[in-house]
């Protein structure tokens, strides 16, 4: 089975349950397993693929509630460190009423990853997964991120990279971030950004231009997210917007890792798959993690997925007869 690596942090996201409530006015929250590299790996393992987190938690309750609902979800934590005298890293997340979210975050243990941690044959991965929130801020994370990045590309491993960028996190180090994200995306097989990013890390305020100004940096795929309106998809010789169907949204948190998530499994399962196919299944799968609450859990099986889509082409069917 095909292997992948997502370095990053795991925390806990207490989500509020005072929908439409920013987090100042909220008075109750859910805890739930989240951070970006791990529902990315909870995805990915899911859609048939296999993924190990890589990352640092706090040897504390939090640290022990992620490690037990990876396990649940079939997440490889043998490169998953809990840390005496650091504390599990928090995300505060609250609901508005369209789905969307506002996020503040408690940091701590998830900025430690040391690449003299990883205790294994980094060879046996086949696809190096970067996608993490935090690993851009200071910390020795940072450093680890920028090593494993040079190993893969020396290695020829494919290269993902998504963004995710926080506002909370870096209102105020917008250019480091810019910058950084650069040096990843120059180098990476597939990159997936919102639309937000791309203006942002482009400098472009027309989505075409600043798709075309992305590509040029020297990524193979782009993939740029569009909310209710699908994927626009970028190469060099081409870009085309992949509609989306729609579906009654509770709970945007986690959709974009589930998408990439099952982008890279798709990659993998089938190598030879147009990317345009792959990112219409990857739009069913982000849009069916929105129709729950949370995010890790939320995200659907294969099976889960390849029955929408049945019931899907069943009534086009009976609607074209």
């Amino acid at each position: 089975m095909k292997k992948v690596i997502c370095p990053g942090e795991a925390l806990i996201d207490f989500v509020s349950s005072d929908i439409g409530k920013n987090i100042k006015n909220t008075g109750t929250f859910v805890k739930k397993a989240g951070g970006a590299p791990a529902n990315v790996a909870a995805a990915i393992s899911k859609l048939g693929v296999e993924a190990y987190f890589c990352g640092t938690v706090g040897n504390d309750a939090f640290g022990d509630f992620l490690e037990e609902t990876f396990k649940r979800n079939n997440i490889n934590t043998s490169l998953m460190f809990k840390l005496e005298g650091h504390n599990t890293t928090f995300a505060f997340v609250s609901l508005m009423e369209n789905g969307e979210r506002d996020f503040e975050f408690a940091r701590d243990a998830d900025s430690c990853l040391d690449c003299d941690m990883i205790n294994t044959d980094l060879d046996e991965f086949d696809l190096y997964h970067f996608g993490s929130a935090t690993a851009f801020l200071d910390g020795e994370l940072k450093n680890t991120y920028y090593k494993l990045k040079e190993y893969a590309l020396n290695n020829n491993k494919i290269i993902s990279f998504d963004a995710n960028y926080r506002e909370s996190l870096f209102s105020d180090k917008k250019e480091e971030f810019i910058k950084s994200s650069i040096d990843f995306i120059k180098d990476s097989n597939i990159v997936k950004l919102s639309e937000e990013e791309v203006f942002l890390i482009s400098g472009k305020d027309d989505l075409y231009e600043a798709v075309d100004n992305i590509v040029k940096l020297g990524c193979e795929n782009l993939i740029v997210t569009l909310g209710k309106d699908g994927a626009l998809v970028a190469t060099k010789e081409y870009k085309e917007v992949i509609k989306t169907i729609p579906m009654q949204m509770k709970d945007a948190t986690g959709a974009g890792d589930a998408f990439i998530g099952a982008v890279i499994s798709q990659i993998l399962i089938n190598s030879n798959k147009d990317i345009r196919d792959i990112v219409r299944y990857a739009n069913i799968v982000g849009g069916m993690t929105t129709t729950k609450v949370g995010a890790l859990e939320s995200i659907p099986t294969s099976d889960e997925v390849n029955d929408f889509i049945l019931k899907i082409n069943y009534n086009i069917k009976c609607n074209t007869n």
